[in-house]
């Protein structure tokens, strides 16, 4: 290789060096000054346990339902349930002390904020899978995925 050829070789690198840095530069400046003061999370599978929750807003067993686990912020809650959805929800509300408050209705589709009581500061929810010929279908370590993948639970924290 000829001496002019190793030169225009290590000014390419050069070049598309610094144009690498500056590009990571500027996704580093940017995510620093588009820092939210707000964590979001989603549920995931193990999140999620099998029962439902009664009138008085404990957990129970039931093999026709899944819960979350956890009573979670309502802040910036967001349900959206698939297009496709074999499931409802039902959505249970609690004070700060983690009073029970009240639970939604049966719900088909996204959730509307304006559901959410005035004095709640956690909720819980609570997927039913369609029946299937007339029959609860039962929930278990198996199939509970396929159940509560059919929504998305965000909040922020």
């Amino acid at each position: 290789m000829t001496e002019r050829r190793k030169h225009n070789i290590k000014w390419v690198i050069t070049i598309i060096s610094f144009v690498m840095s500056l590009v990571m530069f500027g996704a580093f400046i940017f995510g620093i000054f588009n820092k939210s003061d707000k964590t979001t999370d989603d549920m995931g599978l193990f999140d999620w346990g099998i029962g439902t929750v009664d009138e008085g807003g404990k957990v129970v067993d039931s093999k026709k339902s899944a819960y979350t686990k956890d009573l979670e912020s309502v802040n910036g809650l967001e349900i959206t349930l698939d297009d496709d959805a074999t499931v409802t929800y039902k959505v249970a509300f609690y004070d700060e002390d983690k009073n029970y408050i009240s639970v939604t209705e049966v719900l088909d589709e996204n959730y509307d904020a304006t559901l959410t009581p005035e004095n709640a500061k956690y909720f819980r929810v609570v997927v039913t899978p369609y029946q299937v010929d007339g029959e609860d279908v039962k929930i278990n370590v198996f199939n509970v995925n396929k159940y509560v993948k059919q929504l998305d639970v965000t909040f922020s924290k």
